[in-house]
């Protein structure tokens, strides 16, 4: 300020450019500041999250091993027993079965009376259960009546015809769509292609068609019940064919330019076809019908059971769970349908991790609507009935 001669005092006026200038020196100060606290605070974060996320993946580890441990430990108590005189504690003796895949150790254990571990429960409505993937049509188990055919897809056009198909008819359930697409990607990226997917879904109408035809065929042989038992050995009745459940299929080859197709024998010769039998049990698809020395020498024949004996290269959907299961047990789906019902609770383990569980219950064609169990540590599960009055759960561990 100055002071002048009549002793007044004046204020000097500031410099806007100063003031303006100063202001900004501090705010970029805090700025800087600012952005050094959150940097500080972010690397912070950052290695707390990591820290954390390398203790919960410890503890995961840590917890599956003991959950392993843990339900061992109830399996042996729960088929344990104490004999009434001398008191002693024994435990029965359950089966198992072991096989070597792709240098893995498979094994199915028999869990006897052992009852599932930390359940939950959730409702199903029959007409879902029925297209869970493992429901067994043949000569002697026809498809339900209420069987829903609503959400079968195109393989060519779901797939951007990235699968080749004979045409848009050839259709499949969504899981088995998914499985073969998996199949078919995996091979393609081994450097196996040129599959064709040459038949899917039959309506009934085209099996009825197709049934009256071989009869018509034979009609100058045989009469009455014998001209039907023959024609049913060319053509499974209506209502008895695999392709009439959405979840079966027949594969073939095309050639390059497309122009043909390879044949059943051709296919099988192929590394194609050989790949796709030998490997599809890890997409959850199995080769529906063995015969002797069909898809090869290593397969021991099933026609006993499935009433086959034709050389087909059809495949079957029913779930990882259930053809891992069926690959160490080297069974046909009959066979497992069979199995399970003599152990309706087994276990799948693969280089003595659990891979899957599977629980089996009775008593189900009378019911419309289910309360199922799920096991809290399960990653997921399949559900389905097994058109032998049964519901068949499949839970997977991860």
């Amino acid at each position: 300020m100055r002071v002048n001669s009549n002793k007044k005092v004046h204020k000097m006026k500031r410099d806007p450019y100063k003031i303006l200038l100063r202001t900004a020196l501090i705010l970029a100060v805090v700025v800087v500041v600012g952005i050094g606290v959150f940097y500080l605070c972010s690397v912070s974060v950052t290695k707390d999250y990591y820290a954390k996320k390398q203790e919960i993946e410890e503890q995961n580890a840590q917890a599956e091993v003991e959950f392993n441990s843990r339900m061992n430990e109830l399996r042996t108590n729960a088929n344990a027993f104490t004999d009434p005189i001398t008191g002693d504690v024994s435990t029965e003796s359950l089966p198992y079965w072991e096989r070597t895949l792709d240098a893995k150790t498979w094994r199915v254990e028999d869990e006897g009376k052992t009852g599932l571990e930390n359940t939950s429960t959730i409702s199903m409505e029959r007409g879902d259960l029925l297209l869970g993937g493992l429901l067994l049509v043949n000569p002697w188990h026809a498809l339900p009546a209420d069987y829903n055919y609503a959400s079968l897809v195109s393989v060519g056009s779901t797939s951007g015809y990235q699968i080749q198909v004979t045409d848009s008819n050839v259709r499949l359930f969504p899981a088995a769509y998914e499985a073969l697409f998996a199949a078919i990607t995996e091979a393609k990226a081994g450097g196996l292609d040129y599959y064709l997917v040459r038949e899917g879904y039959r309506t009934n109408e085209e099996q009825t068609t197709m049934f009256q035809n071989a009869m018509e065929g034979l009609s100058s042989k045989y009469s009455g019940d014998i001209l039907l038992a023959e024609a049913k050995k060319q053509v499974n009745y209506p209502g008895t064919s695999e392709y009439q459940t959405g979840f079966a299929f027949r594969m073939d080859l095309y050639s390059k330019d497309g122009a043909q197709a390879y044949g059943n024998k051709k296919f099988q010769e192929s590394d194609q076809g050989q790949w796709l039998s030998e490997n599809g049990w890890k997409y959850g698809l199995i080769f529906r019908f063995p015969v002797d020395g069909f898809p090869n020498e290593n397969w021991e024949s099933k026609t006993y059971k499935t009433g086959i004996s034709s050389r087909m290269n059809v495949y079957r959907y029913v779930g990882t769970a259930h053809s891992a299961a069926m690959r160490v047990l080297d069974m046909c789906l009959e066979e497992y349908v069979e199995f399970l019902i003599d152990h309706p609770h087994i276990t799948v383990y693969e280089d003595g991790a659990l891979k899957y569980e599977i629980l089996r219950i009775g008593g189900a064609d009378e019911l419309t609507s289910f309360t199922l169990p799920v096991p809290n540590p399960a990653s997921g599960y399949q559900a389905s009935l097994d058109n032998m009055d049964g519901v068949v759960m499949a839970y997977t561990y991860q």
